[in-house]
């Protein structure tokens, strides 16, 4: 038996697809999310222990549009924001065994170990870089063409990893790092391109948030807004185009049910999609990377560690040689992090640089941690507290070619009208990029259903 359900059915109950779920009920569309976990937020998971606050995700929201700042006021957060404590400003990158901070200024940069007197003369050369005649490039090429080999490996690479868990010789920078390629192509020059950087007075606040119970909160108060429409516990079976609609197959427990929808939705990660949708123009879609990570959030009496901590993080180069991706010191970005006289050091490892270490049991990573984190942060002891995430498919990576699976996305759309593709492997991979695709594509569904209606 088939049920008429909801208008659009919506798969997968992360920011992506409760964002979606979320403008659509604004505009009186009636909408069903099913989600296989018994909790929302995909990607998106914080956890309290003894008074340790984890994120397993992503640590941070940074706040730049005006729509996400829209976002939360509609959902009424605003008791619940913590912003990071201004130390945040500050990253260190690690150079010969030592954490340095990263220039954010002239004089910094001028009196910066982190590059030579010739790398900093470098820079002025860029204004003089012919620009390529290129469809696409790596991270790696473009910075160090423009700016040079050390900008790229004490600057680039560090944050490609702590962004991206990527490889800046593989990602593309067109879609990694938009703003850099377009100055290229539309200014012939980086510094060109940041002295026309329109600097009106219109752009929203910027800021860097988190909630007072971690970041699960944003995709728990949008699930609380849509009552009834989030069936969590949910495996999708199969979804099929059938007589100008989409038959949803789903399995809650031993129970199989058959929804009728006007139009789908998939948020799902793209390897994903081969299990639901027979249709072999999905193939190539499933091969899109993902970069394997582990997450070791170690927490430790302060008397421990010997650095103040006195930042967001520390990122570590390539060239440096450590198994470390880099760390966020958790409890000096937001207060109720760690308990009284702690600290909580959030650990990256694996990535594109080192896949095989993710993989690594909590016991091997904490011993190849902590011995890092003695060496570069005078760290001693075993932590007092431990909690590890493991992710096999981590972060969708824009590589060099993305645009082949953008071109599949765009087939796969028009080969089945009403079926729409989103989630972090379409245009960026933060939350906020989520959110802002994800209005765009309740946009494209109300339009789609309302010229429906005109032809039915």
């Amino acid at each position: 038996m088939t049920n008429k359900k909801s208008a659009v059915a919506i798969l997968g109950a992360g920011i992506s697809g409760l964002t979606i779920a979320h403008a659509l009920a604004k505009k009186n569309i009636s909408v069903t999310v099913y989600e296989k976990r018994d909790e929302v937020g995909g990607a998106i998971h914080s956890t309290q222990q003894d008074g340790w606050l984890i994120e397993e995700g992503p640590n941070t929201l940074m706040v730049r549009t005006q729509e996400v700042w829209d976002l939360l006021k509609e959902l009424e957060l605003g008791e619940r924001i913590r912003e990071a404590n201004a130390a945040a400003q500050k990253r260190f990158i690690v150079k010969n065994v030592t954490p340095v901070a990263l220039p954010n200024s002239l004089g910094s940069f001028l009196s910066t170990p982190l590059f030579t007197a010739g790398a900093k003369l470098r820079l002025l050369k860029e204004p003089f870089i012919e620009a390529p005649t290129k469809e696409d490039d790596s991270i790696a090429n473009f910075i160090e063409r423009r700016l040079g080999k050390q900008p790229l490996d004490y600057g680039v690479n560090p944050f490609v990893s702590g962004i991206f868990a990527g490889d800046p010789r593989q990602l593309s920078v067109k879609h990694t790092f938009s703003s850099l390629w377009e100055m290229e192509q539309e200014h012939g020059s980086l510094v060109k391109g940041m002295f026309k950087k329109d600097r009106s007075n219109n752009t929203p606040e910027k800021a860097l948030l988190s909630f007072d119970e971690g970041n699960q909160v944003l995709p728990k108060a949008l699930a609380s807004k849509l009552p009834e429409t989030v069936q969590t516990s949910t495996t999708v079976t199969s979804v099929i185009p059938k007589d100008d609609s989409w038959q949803v197959k789903t399995q809650t427990g031993a129970e199989n049910i058959t929804n009728r929808h006007n139009c789908v939705v998939s948020t799902i990660p793209a390897y994903a999609t081969t299990t639901i949708f027979e249709s072999a123009l999905f193939d190539e879609l499933s091969e899109l990377p993902y970069a394997p990570l582990s997450v070791l959030a170690l927490g430790y009496k302060k008397e421990q560690v010997s650095h103040p901590l006195n930042g967001f993080g520390m990122l570590v180069p390539e060239v440096e040689e450590y198994k470390l991706l880099g760390c966020l010191f958790s409890s000096t970005l937001f207060e109720n992090r760690a308990p009284e006289g702690h600290h909580l050091i959030t650990c990256f490892i694996g990535g594109a640089r080192n896949p095989g270490l993710a993989f690594k049991s909590e016991e091997e990573l904490r011993s190849i941690v902590t011995n890092e984190l003695d060496e570069l942060l005078g760290v001693t002891g075993d932590p007092v507290f431990s909690h590890h995430k493991f992710w096999n498919k981590a972060i969708p990576q824009y590589e060099v070619g993305y645009d082949r699976f953008i071109s599949q996305m765009q087939n796969i759309e028009q080969e089945y009208p009403g079926l729409f593709l989103d989630g972090n492997y379409r245009n960026g991979v933060s939350v906020p990029d989520c959110i802002s695709t994800g209005i765009e594509t309740a946009e494209k569904i109300s339009s789609f259903l309302r010229d429906r209606n005109k032809k039915g």
